[in-house]
């Protein structure tokens, strides 16, 4: 078994991120359907594509991917991540079974949500199936976004954009921009993210390098100059709708 179930009888305090479109009252009539949580390692598939599923998740700590399986020898195709502070699946409590599988990319801790008492209390509280509906939203807009740049970039620039994104919502999980930020892809998930080569990935992370930019080593990665790697990325961040409230001054 490579799996860890902790049961959890406090989530009264609100993590960072995409979950702080919730108010504090809303957070607060949600918590208490949270109290069961588990714990993943990397590489390890949390829900098969097919799966009738009975709850959501909500990532706490780690990286999640939603990955489209292309075959046995073909590679998988990335369509998402998901961050700490984000709900992973909302969209399955309509659709009870998704077109893709949920994979974890570090080691990673979710709380599980059961639909039954979710649809229970969304029954009775309009606005905050509003809220949650949001947040579904927003993983559209970002999957938008990623059909565009994966479409329409060139290689330095896609690699440029998807790296502003990730330290975009790693900011907003942490609550505050950071220089240094934990970074368990490898570059073969980035290619999978970005629909190019591993060997265009490695050419384009040395150049971001050269540039100044940011630097990929260790597990880490180091943003030396933000304004100039959203140029060479040409990142807007309009799409991700991350919370006014959540980031630092």
């Amino acid at each position: 078994m490579t799996t860890e179930q902790i049961k959890y009888n406090d989530m009264s305090v609100k993590p960072s991120g995409m979950v702080d479109h919730l108010s504090d009252a809303q957070w607060a009539k949600v918590a208490p359907l949270l109290t069961q949580h588990m714990h993943y390692p990397p590489s390890e598939v949390i829900s098969r594509r097919g799966d009738l599923l009975d709850h959501s998740l909500l990532l706490l700590d780690g990286l999640i991917a939603r990955s489209v399986p292309s075959g046995q020898r073909a590679r998988n195709t990335f369509v998402a991540l998901q961050f700490p502070g984000e709900f992973v699946d909302l969209h399955a409590f309509p659709l009870k079974r998704l077109d893709h599988d949920v994979v974890t990319l570090a080691d990673t801790r979710v709380a599980i949500v059961a639909h039954e008492p979710l649809r229970e209390l969304l029954n009775g509280d309009v606005e905050l199936a509003r809220k949650l509906w949001l947040m579904t939203l927003v993983d559209a807009s970002i999957h938008r976004h990623w059909v565009m740049r994966n479409s329409a970039m060139r290689a330095l620039a896609r690699v440029a954009n998807f790296l502003s994104e990730f330290d975009a919502r790693m900011s907003a999980a942490f609550g505050m921009e950071r220089q240094s930020l934990p970074f368990s892809l490898r570059q073969t998930d980035i290619a999978d993210a970005t629909g190019l080569t591993s060997v265009h990935v490695s050419r384009t992370l040395r150049e971001l390098r050269e540039h100044g930019c940011c630097t990929v080593a260790g597990g880490k990665l180091l943003i030396h100059d933000r304004k100039e790697l959203h140029k060479v990325g040409m990142f807007e961040a309009a799409y991700l709708y991350v919370p006014q409230s959540e980031m630092a001054p």
